[in-house]
């Protein structure tokens, strides 16, 4: 036996002398009140506190040593997950690089198309060009007033 199961006996053995000792105290008691009546004696004073019913401190201290012991075991023999070796983990990885990449390139593409059209309506949208297609339409100082009166009214 190890100094453990031997401390564990002893504590064990303690307390249900303990109990015992309280329960045939228990049943003494009435044979003292019989008697107590007897005498007209209202006081009854047992020869021990009933109230010490307190499981002894090293045999919680065992127990409690026994349980972290046993979990300690289980959590050895436990196995751990490995993310790196997991078919699930690394198919889940690879399917968020893929979202991830996908939206990358989502928004480099947009960015580019919105780059170019503000370089597009840069240039065929400058003041000259405005200005140019404006005097486009009116009538030159060479044409003939005849002419630019018909083409107002026909407007």
């Amino acid at each position: 036996m190890t100094d453990q199961q031997v401390n564990e006996a002893a504590a064990l053995r303690a307390y249900c002398r303990k109990r015992i000792k309280h329960i045939k105290q228990r049943n003494d008691v009435p044979d003292c009140k019989i008697k107590h009546q007897e005498r007209k004696c209202t006081s009854i004073i047992p020869a021990e506190p009933i109230s010490d019913q307190s499981v002894p401190v090293r045999f919680v201290g065992t127990l409690k040593m026994k349980t972290f012991r046993e979990e300690m075991r289980k959590g050895a023999q436990q196995d751990f997950h490995d993310p790196s070796r997991c078919k699930v983990c690394l198919a889940k990885q690879a399917e968020i690089a893929m979202n991830f990449f996908i939206r990358n390139k989502c928004s480099q593409l947009q960015t580019q198309l919105l780059e170019e059209k503000i370089e597009s309506h840069l240039y065929s949208r400058d003041t000259v060009c405005l200005l140019g297609e404006l005097l486009q339409d009116m009538p030159k100082p060479s044409d003939d007033p005849c002419e630019i009166w018909r083409r107002l009214l026909k407007k």
